[in-house]
């Protein structure tokens, strides 16, 4: 099941995150308080709203309600995030993927915050991955998958969480086989996919794979 939530980051491009939302075909939609700016703003009713709904505008509100959408309040004074507690009920709902929007731009604190709830998500065996209008970002933990593009497209590995064993790149320019990066090393920043698929692998570590659109 694929569960798509909407966080109140940066988003560039309406018209394309639209258009990939669309496309992805989710399940349920979750709007996390003020992400549902951004929603309203695309025309996109989402099945939850979930917050203490101290950003979201007031008309936007009253929109959702008239549309008989699920509102979930939480007090400002509390110990989970907006980001979280929609995560929670991700799960609850019986995710095995979630896709994260408007999670980068603004503060960096609360970038770097919604970076690492894809842990947390990875830890409770649901697949994360942060979308915007011009990338895509997986995590990797020891596995290997396949990952589809475009030839042309950057693929940047970052080891986070320690330093990554056992890395093996294939199908990409500069390919890697069984080699160690380090913690936040740029060994793996801006290679390049030779086809429209490529084989990312990691036996022992945990990696963020950023993957943006050729267009």
């Amino acid at each position: 099941m694929k569960v798509c939530i909407i966080l109140n980051g940066e988003v560039k491009d309406y018209i394309k995150t639209k258009e990939i939302i669309l496309e992805e075909n989710y399940d349920y939609i979750i709007g996390a308080d003020g992400g549902c700016n951004h929603l309203f703003k695309m025309n996109i009713i989402p099945n939850y709203i979930v917050g203490d709904l101290d950003s979201i505008e007031r008309e936007v509100i009253e929109y959702y309600e008239n549309k008989n959408v699920i509102f979930k309040r939480y007090p400002s004074h509390k110990d989970e995030t907006d980001s979280e507690i929609c995560i929670y009920l991700a799960k609850s709902l019986g995710a095995d993927e979630i896709d994260l929007f408007a999670t980068l731009g603004g503060r960096i604190d609360h970038t770097l915050a919604n970076i690492g709830l894809m842990n947390y998500i990875k830890e409770n065996s649901i697949r994360p991955r942060i979308l915007t209008s011009e990338e895509e970002i997986f995590m990797v933990k020891n596995e290997t998958i396949n990952l589809k593009g475009k030839k042309g497209d950057t693929i940047s590995v970052i080891s986070i969480n320690g330093e990554s064993k056992g890395v093996t790149l294939e199908k990409l320019e500069y390919p890697l086989d069984n080699a160690i990066v380090n913690h936040l090393s740029p060994l793996g920043i801006s290679n390049v996919m030779l086809e429209d698929e490529c084989i990312i692998s990691i036996d022992d570590g945990c990696a963020l794979i950023i993957r943006n659109f050729n267009i």
